[in-house]
């Protein structure tokens, strides 16, 4: 599992590199240390691993194995991360730009020379432009820089830039790629800019060894197991137990992006229709997250619950126990749910665009 999680970021790049480096090749991740680590299950004891002055201020590297990949967490001492989330300030560009400039002067202090720099979103978009302008000609000298966007939405500017400074750019999915070349952030290098599907890892996501069902299962043995799970959610939701009623449920954070309109709609219609329905995520806008406290004020019962929270250990049995996730987004760079939710014999009901398009099909088609 990820340390940090905001969206599907997170997994792809866990996956990514446990990907890369089963294929043979060494392959290291470089994060700031937020505050909010301090409380993180999944960290061991972090080891010391060096220290150096930059940006008037000392920075210290610390380092940990994550699901068997070797993590760096640049920590620097004017307590620029000592904050408990990702993004959501108003100084984010600048704390952004400060990680990509250490992370890269971390290489050059510890003399690595990768033979790939690969930075994610707008948030590491600075490491392109500030390689090339300021540590390449420096003693820095080998890599080459791939640029993912992972959502054009957020940082279009930085996109930009280093769309322009990277040797390849991709995008995690060959429709969204298509829907966006027109952008400017990416319209003037469409000549290294590709399409490339996000993937889940399935040592990860999988009902066989999954340690968070109460019975694992296989596509054998499918029906069992996903009967306990179904009675697993009707009892921690106090739903009507042993109902055979099909699961319907949404498994997502609580944003425009996310189709919301659509899944208000779903409520109605699938309680309408027989079926119980389950919601787990949250809105980080507070006035998404009351609208959403208001539509489980009124359907909220014996055949339907809402769980406002990002719980992973959750989310794993929501999976198992549905049998339809829907994933109504307005627009999907690439997506993650969907193909979970096939993973654990759940049907996905999505809207044909971007991700969601390459990695469903239309049932009547």
């Amino acid at each position: 599992a990820p340390i940090a999680k905001v969206g599907g970021l997170g997994d792809v790049v866990v996956a990514l590199a446990r990907a890369v480096q089963d294929a043979g090749n060494l392959v290291e991740v470089i994060l700031p240390k937020y505050q909010f680590f301090n409380q993180s299950p999944i960290l061991g004891s972090m080891e010391h691993e060096c220290e150096f002055e930059w940006g008037g201020t000392r920075v210290v590297v610390h380092r940990c194995f994550v699901e068997g990949i070797q993590v760096f967490f640049i920590d620097p001492m004017n307590n620029m991360f000592s904050v408990d989330s990702v993004y959501g300030r108003n100084d984010d560009g600048v704390k952004f730009d400060f990680f990509c400039n250490a992370a890269l002067e971390f290489l050059l202090q510890s003399a690595r020379q990768p033979d790939i720099l690969h930075c994610h979103d707008w948030s590491t978009a600075e490491v392109a432009p500030a390689y090339w302008s300021k540590y390449h000609h420096n003693g820095l000298w080998k890599p080459k820089v791939v640029f993912t966007i992972h959502n054009m939405n957020y940082g279009q500017q930085k996109i930009g830039q280093a769309s322009f400074h990277a040797q390849l750019t991709t995008t995690v999915s060959p429709s969204y790629a298509s829907e966006v070349s027109g952008h400017p952030a990416v319209s003037q290098n469409l000549h290294k800019f590709y399409g490339v599907r996000n993937g889940i890892d399935p040592d990860l996501w999988g009902p066989e060894t999954d340690q968070f069902l109460p019975l694992n299962y296989t596509a054998d043995t499918h029906e069992e197991g996903k009967r306990r799970a179904r009675q697993a959610i009707q009892e921690r939701f106090n739903l009507t137990w042993g109902s055979d009623a099909p699961i319907v449920a949404v498994v997502s954070r609580l944003t425009g992006q996310k189709g919301l309109d659509l899944i208000k709609h779903s409520v109605g219609h699938s309680l309408m229709r027989g079926a119980q329905f389950v919601l787990l995520g949250s809105a980080p806008d507070p006035k998404v997250q009351g609208d959403f406290n208001a539509l489980a004020g009124r359907h909220q019962g014996p055949n339907c619950a809402f769980c406002f929270a990002f719980d992973e250990p959750l989310s794993h049995l929501v999976y198992a126990a549905a049998d339809i996730i829907l994933v109504p987004s307005m627009f999907e760079p690439c997506g993650l749910t969907q193909m979970i939710s096939m993973r654990y014999g759940a049907i996905p009901c999505v809207r044909a665009t971007g991700g969601l398009r390459d990695t469903g099909f239309d049932v009547d088609t």
